[in-house]
């Protein structure tokens, strides 16, 4: 198991932490102990050290479970050796098992994971294959037996797409992963009626301004499935907005969103926390992370003057060489664990940190 970091904190900026519950089944123990905390610049675990690993995914699991996937190999482009790893916790987040291969298919680069849940127990991972000539394909393995073995990976298409936000389980039963087509040049909403055996592709309209790239989709009620969107390359770094009403059949035109990251551009997360809609993203990509939350019934105009600053990766506000792909998940009332990549000169790993709500968000 890994051990945990103590928290190391630059002075100047604390956030006002909350205890109150907001219904969600954790044990005691995980929610918040402390009245305040300082914004930390060191994560509290390192889940996995390895030569480059990237781009995570959480997830709660059965049994009061963490998993995780990732990325690992040397270098962040093209590699033949880049594969899918996974880990476990079992203490929501405070220690992690060693990391095992989920797929590794010789020649070809394996990345971008996702991992979901259903409610049938099965762990579902969507990842992308990438070639030396840059051609990605949408691939699906699963899991019945806790991470134990893994399914022949299936293709979700044959067309250069690439994967990121994992598959959501819909109120009818069927399943939806976001996926886009590389790079950067449209989202598309690959639906499935029959456990991943099959699926149907459904494109997001086009729009002035709107490239789609990397999305997260939460059913927010029956049939209404709302998305938000990185826009890749775009100089303002908004994120994009787009919904369904009919279980994920057809999408709206995407709207920006009045969220952005002052940086750069890297995805955003969202998740409902209890019932509050929670945003973690990168506000300036490689150099510190936040969650926002919002009242706006459409999702587009979210509290950014009000933010929770996370953590930032230096003390001193430099940024580091690559990181920013922050995944939050409940782990307590008042409590996330978020998963981050960090590519520094003194490591290269896995991270996750714990951050406390404010009692006023719920």
């Amino acid at each position: 198991m890994t051990r945990s970091i103590h928290r190391r904190a630059f002075l100047g900026q604390s956030v006002l932490l909350g205890a109150a519950a907001v219904g969600l089944d954790c044990p005691r123990e995980c929610s918040a102990s402390q009245p305040t905390a300082p914004v930390k610049s060191q994560p509290d675990v390192i889940l996995h050290r390895g030569g480059y690993p990237g781009w995570p995914w959480v997830a709660p699991a059965r049994g009061g479970r963490l998993v995780c996937v990732f990325r690992d190999d040397g270098i962040h482009g093209y590699s033949p050796s880049g594969k899918v790893m996974w880990t476990v916790s079992r203490d929501w987040g405070r220690t992690w098992a060693p990391a095992r291969v989920v797929v590794d298919e010789p020649g070809v680069d394996d990345r971008n994971a996702a991992v979901v849940e259903l409610p049938d127990g099965t762990l579902m991972v969507p990842y992308n294959t990438y070639t030396k000539d840059r051609v990605s394909q949408c691939m699906v393995t699963c899991s019945k037996d806790d991470g134990a073995t893994w399914t022949p990976p299936r293709p979700i298409s044959d067309i250069d797409a690439r994967t990121r936000g994992a598959p959501i389980a819909l109120r009818t039963g069927d399943v939806l992963i976001p996926i886009y087509k590389a790079p950067g040049n449209g989202s598309i909403a690959a639906r499935s009626a029959d456990g991943g055996k099959s699926w149907t592709l459904v494109p997001v309209a086009d729009t002035e301004g709107f490239v789609g790239d990397e999305w997260v989709v939460v059913e927010v009620e029956p049939g209404r499935i709302v998305g938000l969107i990185r826009n890749s390359g775009a100089r303002d770094g908004h994120f994009w907005k787009t919904e369904s009403r009919d279980g994920g059949r057809t999408w709206d035109v995407p709207v920006k969103t009045n969220v952005r990251d002052a940086r750069s551009t890297s995805p955003p997360h969202f998740d409902l926390h209890g019932k509050t809609p929670l945003l973690t993203y990168a506000d300036r990509r490689m150099i510190s992370v936040s969650m926002v939350t919002t009242d706006d019934a459409d999702f587009r105009r979210w509290d950014v003057d009000r933010r929770l600053p996370c953590y930032q990766y230096r003390p001193d506000g430099q940024p580091i060489a690559d990181a920013s792909y922050p995944v939050s998940v409940a782990v307590g009332p008042r409590r996330r664990f978020i998963v981050d990549y960090e590519i520094r000169p003194e490591g290269k790993w896995i991270a996750g940190y714990f951050v406390d709500l404010p009692e006023q968000w719920g």
